[in-house]
């Protein structure tokens, strides 16, 4: 019975090794396709004579759709059956339109060209919205809640980097080459590589599917049921709350950035680039940190730690206007967004119903997502109205509330007790002796 028992666990360990491995391989090659096209979709739109609202465009009629896509995506999925099977026939639909992206320039319409890549990119959404739910929730099926603070924060700075390398080749291959082959250069290598991430995701080991009894339910009960569940629904609404407030301030944010760079201190595209890179390679580098810390004193204390550092940015960042000051808040907040995305994912996947993960991961999504659709908006009015500075602290005092909602409800001085607990040398030493027993990658 022992020896049985003993057998299925070094099972187990060998199926989430190989599982780590492969996701890591899918990711960094799901994410040369996502770096290298994600960034210059604006600028292909000027290039194809979009309009400033076609380009407003791009990043909006996204975000709506994975809005309205969430909900019915969750319903998608719980019907489905093996989430694996769902996340490659959608991902394989996803990636074959960055090949009608690529024919694009050559509509014999070339007023409607630039209208043609919003409507492909919000057909795209439907496909990607339907696998961010059923991925996200394999995920939480594949690791153990125990293990993902660390495995995540691997795969995040893998994946994490070859995007920023993917981004900088792709601006140096849109440079050498003549417009349009090098659009349909950039398109060509993306559904490439997607489709060798493909194939790897394939390889993935996917846990029993349990079969969920058939319910329809309205879609008033989908958006209640994560709030009001017995076990998780108090944590769940915390979080979800604090979550959105964060993503609208960041929402806001994002738009008065580019005013502030282009507008206000008159910066180049190198130097804007560089404010970038910086961002992210700090990020790329803080990701095992980050994963360390959450496996020690809970991923809790790294979602404080990060909100705290966010709250105050937009406004510390319109104070000044020198390079090297942007670059140093730059660095530095690249940091904490490692941490932030880290913990989203991980408090995500605790704080929803196993049984009923699919659903509750779409319902933070699609709450998520609405930000994107009302920040924009609100910073455009804003600025226009009163400035960009003025963005930058509305931005502030938008995070600031998502602030003090979580730490209302976890309370600071018991937070920042576990954080200290966990992190004496006492419970190092014990932790270490644990993971050495029990062999936790």
């Amino acid at each position: 019975m022992t020896e049985n028992a003993g057998n299925k666990a070094s099972e187990r360990r060998q199926t989430i090794r190989w599982n780590f491995r492969i996701s890591n391989i899918d990711a960094m090659l799901s994410n040369v396709a996502v770096g290298m096209v994600t960034p210059f979709i604006p600028v292909f739109a000027i290039a194809l004579g979009g309009s400033n609202t076609e380009v407003g465009l791009i990043t909006a009629v996204p975000a709506f759709i994975n809005m309205l896509m969430y909900l019915p995506a969750a319903s998608f999925v719980e019907r489905g059956g093996s989430r694996l099977k769902i996340t490659i026939r959608t991902l394989l639909v996803a990636r074959l339109l960055y090949l009608a992206m690529a024919v694009v320039p050559f509509l014999p319409w070339p007023q409607y060209r630039a209208a043609m890549l919003i409507g492909i990119l919000g057909v795209q959404t439907i496909p990607n919205v339907i696998m961010a739910v059923a991925w996200t929730a394999l995920l939480g099926d594949m690791f153990p809640p125990e293990e993902r603070a660390h495995l995540f924060a691997m795969r995040n700075m893998y994946s994490a980097f070859v995007a920023l390398i993917s981004s900088l080749a792709a601006g140096i291959l849109l440079d050498r080459i003549a417009y349009p082959a090098n659009y349909i250069a950039l398109f060509s290598i993306s559904f490439v590589t997607g489709m060798v991430a493909l194939h790897y995701c394939g390889k993935l080991v996917e846990g029993p599917i349990r079969p969920k009894p058939a319910c329809r339910r309205s879609l008033g009960e989908r958006l209640r049921q994560p709030f009001a569940d017995p076990v998780c629904g108090r944590k769940f609404r915390v979080f979800a709350v604090s979550a959105a407030l964060l993503h609208l301030g960041i929402n806001i944010a994002v738009p008065a950035y580019s005013i502030y760079h282009v507008r206000s201190l008159h910066l180049s595209n190198s130097v804007i680039g560089t404010l970038s890179l910086a961002a992210g390679l700090t990020t790329v580098l803080a990701y095992p940190i980050w994963g360390r810390v959450s496996r020690r004193a809970g991923h809790s204390v790294v979602y404080l730690l990060s909100i705290l550092a966010y709250a105050p940015f937009p406004a510390l960042y319109g104070m000044h206007g020198s390079v090297t000051y942007l670059l140093a808040l730059q660095a530095a907040i690249g940091f904490f967004n490692a941490g932030f995305a880290l913990t989203i994912l991980n408090l995500t996947l605790q704080h929803v119903n196993p049984e009923d993960s699919a659903n509750g991961i779409a319902v933070f999504n699609m709450l998520i997502n609405s930000t994107g659709v009302l920040g924009p908006p609100l910073a455009a009015f804003v600025v226009s109205r009163y400035g960009v500075t003025s963005a930058f602290v509305l931005s502030t005092i938008v995070r600031a509330a998502g602030c003090i909602v979580y730490i209302g409800a976890s309370g600071i001085g018991d937070t920042f007790a576990q954080l200290h607990k966990t992190l004496s040398p006492s419970a190092l030493r014990r932790r270490r002796l644990n993971r050495k027993t029990k062999g936790v990658l």
